[in-house]
């Protein structure tokens, strides 16, 4: 998922000192063993609202997600942060998507790609205290991005992906109605606004960003274009009074926000550098209260006057306007924290965090310089190590979500999402070295030690095409970036051999259009110049991960393929298929597969399982499942994970 392209900004903000665990001995027996949880833990809160006229006082509602599940709706006072409940969501992981009806009632939109879960609406009641689960409103969506209730309360709309749907859901007798696409091609309806009349208002994204505008049964009135160029989506929609408040999020990494005057059908203004993840919460009569450069600010819907108010603690991540009690403002951060600010006295406080922290997924493994596994969390972040000598483990929070962890000259490196940051980590604090957000890239999967460079691939940012081969001299600063250099691809796997870059292609970049087959390659660093481009397994629209075995023989393993290419000439030598996959449904395949070689045979993780393969023969032997990473440790065992669990293939 954005788990996909329009994913939470988590910072490498200040440095928190390492968390140790310990641990029970490490195992000594050959083969498979759990070695429990890693110390990655958080409380990630996407999707929030506020309650200010609850009969029992007003309250927050935030949803934490969980690796595997069930995320958690918490329920507090909006005045003090005190937790009243926490009720699970059966079947989500999380969600962005929150709202409150005008009974009280707490819709609640969640996300799940596992088979039979999908994206699930719930209801929450106050009243009996009850969570109800309302079923799956579109049968072929993974997530719901945005729930917003009718005025009326007779219905609540609903915007998923990957098909960039719209439903409604009646309240009274519990049918779902799929409203289709509301602007064809994009695949996410990323957030809804209904105004006073019951008019609909559909953000979409990841190309066009557009705004839908329907009816309350759900016609098609008109189709809104946006007051900028390139692509992305209309991530928050607003309606304050005759304005629609649309905040844009792009794939260059910038936020403006636009105003459209309602009754003149037309842009009015395009105000910069927003990055609260809601404005319209922050209305306060043609005042409307929002986040610029991560301090908050005063805009004038009539005027255009910006005035900065000087507050900025408000709980790391990222910052989401509620709304009002009386003239304080309240709002949360990505982190769960709930803030305050009173407009009368400029005064500012942030409450205690009192939501349970929640297992977070294990993203990324890595070998580290010092004998240990390193492990990257998902959405939340975070780095966790491992000591296979001790058992013992630590854990750092204040690391970004990342994607490729590897050690170069003696060193960890991190490439972190979003804006394909490239962090050095000596186990103290993080140092960026490199941020390619501004040229479109976002997520560094491949990394690999290039001799005196540092080398890695990336899948560009949502609504683009194009990934990049980057090269990094940590020595200098010296960088070498090609983009394109495989026109329309994504750069997912990577491999090194005297002096040559051997690299493998997804033909997705950040859209749900493959850019033909997928490719291999062999890139020159002495001559910066293509050798070869081949493909490998025709119809295989991402290849994966690649790497050399003992003998120089160069491997690439594929969601459905292992096969063998001859360096020299890109010629696939051999190839063997391991088993099918969905290609002509698939709307997005990245980095699917891990290999890896080690005493005599290849070693992978595909399509959730984990292989031994022989080079020989091209057998694969079922080692483990299900699996969704892996790694060869510095001490000559492999290392495994699903969701948040941790474990190890002792090679003996």
């Amino acid at each position: 998922m954005r788990i996909l392209a329009a994913a939470l900004l988590i910072v490498l903000s200040l440095f928190a000192p390492a968390q140790a665990e310990s641990a029970s001995a490490p195992p000594t027996r050959c083969g498979f063993h759990t070695l429990g949880r890693l110390p990655l833990t958080g409380a990630t809160t996407a999707g929030t609202a506020l309650d200010a006229t609850h009969p029992q006082g007003p309250r927050v509602y935030s949803v934490t997600s969980s690796a595997s599940g069930p995320a958690l709706l918490g329920i507090r006072d909006a005045r003090d942060g005190r937790l009243i409940a926490e009720r699970p969501l059966p079947l989500a992981l999380g969600s962005w998507a929150v709202t409150v009806a005008p009974d009280h009632s707490v819709y609640v939109g969640s996300y799940n790609a596992t088979a039979g879960a999908m994206g699930r609406l719930f209801r929450y009641t106050p009243s009996t205290d009850h969570v109800s689960e309302l079923g799956i409103p579109i049968a072929t969506e993974t997530f719901i991005w945005t729930v917003a209730a009718a005025p009326d309360g007779s219905a609540v709309y609903g915007g998923t992906s990957p098909t960039g749907k719209l439903f409604r859901y009646d309240t009274a007798t519990g049918r779902y109605t799929d409203l289709g696409s509301p602007v064809p091609g994009d695949q996410f309806v990323r957030d809804l606004a209904v105004g006073e009349d019951g008019t609909v208002y559909a953000g979409v994204g990841a190309v066009s960003m557009k705004v839908a505008v329907l009816s309350p049964d759900g016609t098609l009135q008109r189709v809104i274009d946006p007051p900028i160029e390139g692509s992305g989506y209309a991530y928050d929609v607003d309606v304050a009074g005759r304005h629609l408040l649309v905040r844009f999020g792009t794939s260059t990494g910038t936020n403006p926000m636009g105003v459209y005057d309602l009754d003149e059908r037309k842009w009015k203004d395009v105000v910069p550098d927003v990055d609260s993840l809601t404005v319209g919460g922050g209305r306060h009569g043609q005042d409307l209260y929002l986040f610029q450069n991560s301090e908050l600010a005063k805009y004038d819907l009539e005027t255009g006057k910006i005035t900065k108010l000087g507050f900025t603690e408000y709980g790391e991540g990222a910052a989401r306007t509620l709304g009002w009690l009386g003239h304080t403002l309240v709002g949360t951060s990505s982190t769960g924290r709930i803030w305050h600010f009173d407009r009368k006295t400029g005064q500012s406080r942030l409450l205690d965090g009192t939501l349970t922290g929640q297992p977070v997924s294990i993203r990324s493994l890595g070998a580290g310089p010092d004998g240990r596994i390193y492990a990257g969390g998902f959405f939340t972040g975070g780095l966790a190590a491992y000591d296979p000598a001790t058992g013992e483990s630590a854990y750092w929070p204040n690391v970004g979500q990342s994607e490729g962890i590897v050690t170069h000259k003696g060193k960890l490196y991190l490439g972190v999402y979003p804006g394909a940051r490239i962090y050095e980590f000596d186990g103290t604090a993080p140092r960026l070295l490199l941020d390619l957000g501004g040229q479109e890239q976002d997520r560094p999967f491949a990394m690999i030690s290039a001799g005196d460079w540092l080398a890695f691939g990336t899948v560009p940012k949502s609504g683009t095409h194009g990934g990049a081969l980057g090269l990094l001299d940590p020595a200098t600063g010296r960088t070498v970036i090609r983009r394109d250099i495989i026109p329309g691809h994504s750069i997912i796997g990577l491999a090194y051999r005297d002096g040559i870059v051997y690299g493998a292609t997804s033909a997705f970049g950040g859209t749900s259009t493959p850019r033909g087959e997928a490719v291999a390659f062999a890139y020159d660093i002495a001559t910066d110049s293509l050798l070869w481009q081949t493909t490998p397994v025709p119809g295989d629209l991402a290849l994966g991960s690649i790497a050399f075995d003992g003998a120089g023989r160069l491997w690439g393993l594929t969601p459905d393929t292992l096969f063998e290419l001859d360096p020299a000439s890109g010629r696939t030598v051999r190839s063997v298929k391991h088993q099918t996959y969905p290609w002509s449904s698939a709307t997005q395949v990245w980095l699917d597969t891990h290999l890896v070689f080690h005493k005599g045979f290849l070693w992978g993780k595909v399509q959730g399982k984990a292989y031994r393969m022989d080079p020989g023969t091209m057998a694969l032997a079922l080692i483990a499942r299900p699996i969704s990473n892996l790694t060869l440790g510095p001490d000559g065992h492999l290392y495994l994970s699903r969701f948040e669990n941790f474990y190890t293939y002792r090679v003996c």
